[in-house]
């Protein structure tokens, strides 16, 4: 096998982000597995594990990386730090056509780099291998019950940044008593599983959508709703999965009758253009519109969730919508939504997460890519290979082009 220098990048975009790819000891572990591997960690002030850490395990810290085979980020990679002819991991936040990020994957195919996309990494089925969510979803259901204790000045929750880790944000929900509200959890997947988690760990109890909306608890409950919950085709077809991701304009919201009954909502569904939002920003104005907390982690401005007007920081995670006039104001005002939508949840528990996603990357990712760039996941993955579009991905031509 090709001997294979991996560089772990330094990361650049503002707000820093916390989490490593790969953590002190599962580099040491993948070097002693693989003795074709070598790996150097770029220098930074504000990595969960600091430059010391990685020394303690043999990983070398430099500065330059230009002599690096595959280069890894987490967030997306500052334009200016691209160097030519490199292989790059990291989630670009392009497939999209975000238009914030469309002069990065410019920048991409003018100095001839490959880039391969986390988020893309998914098997034959279409499931993902790696990522966050799981840990999004953690961090924005514990917001809900944040904001929910601050709404109602019934408690008072730490924020999952200012704990150590995981356990010391659960362990606060022993003393602390739930009211009585009912909860929405949407999504099926990883983050709504992180989700759910927090739900339980709370002492959550969860119901059956019928129940939810027919009866009354004495304690607080939830319902977790998919996608056949919450669409509906609109020529009176059965719902079908496949189909409705291939042609998300020929569904229909029918989220509605929850927007009645529930007081949290947490969406954690992924969403793209062209598919109905689960309602519109009128309906807030309804008199029976009842949510009025929103942690939104799948957080897609002015997307499923039609009032997440901007994306907020772990800094200042809070705003509020006047319900009247649909402007934004403070959180927990009188008439008002208030909503968390931070887009960047893991990185609060950066330790916890960056653990996770490393073992992956250990076991499946880099002993892959080792092997061969040709498998199947990474051909899926790969938007830009030596500075052009692949065919999975020719979508994306115009927004790769320079605007006139």
């Amino acid at each position: 096998m090709t001997p294979l220098k991996i560089g772990i990048l330094r990361e650049g975009k503002v707000p820093e982000d916390n989490r490593t790819p790969l953590k002190p000891r599962q580099c040491k572990d993948l070097m002693e597995r693989f003795n074709n591997i070598s790996i150097v960690v770029q220098s930074s002030m504000h990595r969960c594990c600091k430059d010391e850490d990685y020394r303690k395990f043999g990983i070398e810290v430099v500065e330059n990386m230009s002599s690096c085979d595959l280069l890894l980020g987490i967030k997306e990679v500052r334009v200016d730090w691209l160097i030519p002819e490199k292989t790059y991991m990291f989630f670009s936040h392009t497939t999209k056509k975000q238009a914030h990020n469309q002069k990065l994957l410019q920048a991409i195919a003018a100095k001839n780099d490959t880039l391969i996309d986390y988020e893309m990494l998914t098997d034959e089925k279409g499931n993902r291998l790696i990522g966050f969510g799981k840990w999004a979803g953690i961090v924005g259901a514990h917001y809900a019950l944040v904001m929910i204790g601050q709404a109602f000045e019934l408690y008072h929750l730490k924020a999952a940044n200012k704990c150590v880790n995981l356990q010391e944000v659960l362990d606060q929900y022993e003393d602390v008593v739930f009211p009585n509200l009912k909860y929405v959890v949407t999504g099926s997947g990883r983050v709504a599983t992180g989700a759910i988690e927090v739900m339980h760990v709370a002492g959550i109890q969860q119901v059956t959508k019928e129940e939810f909306l027919t009866k009354t608890f004495a304690y607080p409950v939830f319902v977790q709703l998919f996608s056949e919950d919450l669409y509906e085709n609109m020529e009176g077809q059965a719902y079908n999965r496949k189909h409705f991701h291939a042609h998300p304009e020929q569904y229909r919201s029918i989220f509605e009758p929850f927007t009645r009954v529930a007081d949290v909502l947490i969406n954690c569904i992924f969403w793209k253009p062209g598919t109905a939002r689960l309602f519109e920003c009128d309906d807030i104005k309804k008199q029976d519109f009842k949510i009025n907390v929103i942690a939104d982690v799948s957080c897609d401005v002015n997307g499923a969730v039609p009032i997440t007007f901007k994306e907020t920081t772990i800094q200042d995670p809070l705003y509020g919508v006047d319900k009247t006039n649909l402007e934004i104001t403070a959180p927990y005002a009188k008439n008002t939504i208030s909503l968390m939508a931070v887009s960047n949840l893991p990185n609060e528990l950066p330790l916890d997460a960056s653990r996770d996603f490393g073992i992956v990357m250990m076991d499946t990712v880099i002993p892959k890519f080792l092997y061969s760039q040709d498998f199947p996941i990474f051909e899926r993955a790969t938007i830009i290979r030596n500075g052009e579009l692949t065919p999975r991905y020719h979508y994306l031509n115009d927004y790769l082009q320079p605007e006139n």
